[in-house]
C-alpha cells in the first residue's frame, strides 16, 4: 500500500503529527485492522528510497480537520464525517478535505512539526482554479472498495537513489505495532506559537 501511495502521490508526503499510541488507548485492538503505525513506518521508508521525505505537521498549528479550503474555520466533532462550509458552500468527505488541505501545509522549520501552518492563500487559489472538479473529487466515498486482482509485475515508483529498491521492504514487515519509531520530542498537541495564524506567513 505504501508503494502504491508513493507511485500515485509522489515521494514527498505530509502527515499529521499524531501519537498512534493514544489512538490505541482510545480504540484498542480495533486499530489493528488498519495498523496506522506500520503504514506510516512503511511510507517513511518508501519516501526515503524514492528520494523524497515524509514530514509531520502539528495538529495544533494546522487544525486541518477544522478548516475549509477557503480559509474559514469549520468546527467539527469526531462524529462529524461530512465537511460543510457555510462561507463558500463546499461540501465533501471530512477525510478527503483534510487530505487536500495537507497539500497546502508549509513549514518555517521542516524538522519541527510545531512550525507547520496552513497556506490559505494557496488553498483558496486551488479552490477557485479547480472549482467543480475539486468539489466532485472531495465528495467521493472513502469506503474501501474490493481490490481488483493483482496483475503480474510491480508498481512503478519514482526514480530511486543508490539502487535502493522500495519493494525490498515488503519482506521485512513486522507484526502490527502500536506506534512507528519516531524521535523523542514534545507532545504533538502541546500549545505554543501558531505561525499559521500570522497574516504574513499565509501570504507566502
Amino acid at each position: 500500500m505504501a508503494r502504491e501511495i508513493i507511485a500515485t502521490h509522489g515521494p514527498v508526503l505530509v502527515v499529521e503529527d499524531c501519537d498512534v499510541r493514544t489512538w490505541y488507548r482510545l480504540w484498542g485492538k480495533r486499530l489493528s485492522q488498519t495498523t496506522p503505525g506500520t503504514l506510516i513506518s512503511a511510507l517513511r521508508v518508501e519516501c526515503n528510497a524514492a528520494g523524497g521525505r515524509l514530514v509531520r505537521a502539528s495538529t495544533w498549528s494546522t487544525a486541518l480537520s477544522q478548516h475549509c479550503l477557503c480559509g474559514e474555520r469549520v468546527s467539527k466533532t469526531l462524529r462529524d464525517r461530512e465537511h460543510k462550509c457555510i462561507a463558500c458552500g463546499l461540501v465533501g468527505k471530512r477525510d478527503l478535505v483534510t487530505a487536500a488541505l495537507a497539500a497546502f501545509v508549509r513549514f518555517t522549520d521542516v524538522d519541527d512539526p510545531k512550525t507547520a501552518y496552513l497556506d490559505t492563500t494557496a488553498s483558496q487559489n486551488a479552490q477557485i482554479t479547480y472549482a467543480q472538479a475539486l468539489e466532485e473529487a472531495l465528495r467521493e466515498s472513502t469506503t474501501p472498495s474490493p481490490k481488483p486482482p493483482r496483475r503480474p509485475g510491480r508498481v512503478a515508483v519514482p526514480r530511486q537513489r543508490r539502487e535502493t529498491s522500495a519493494p525490498r521492504t515488503a519482506g521485512q514487515r513486522n507484526p502490527a505495532t502500536p506506534d512507528e519509531t519516531r524521535p523523542t520530542r514534545d507532545h504533538a498537541g502541546k500549545p505554543g506559537h501558531r505561525p499559521g495564524r500570522s497574516p504574513q506567513l499565509t501570504l507566502w
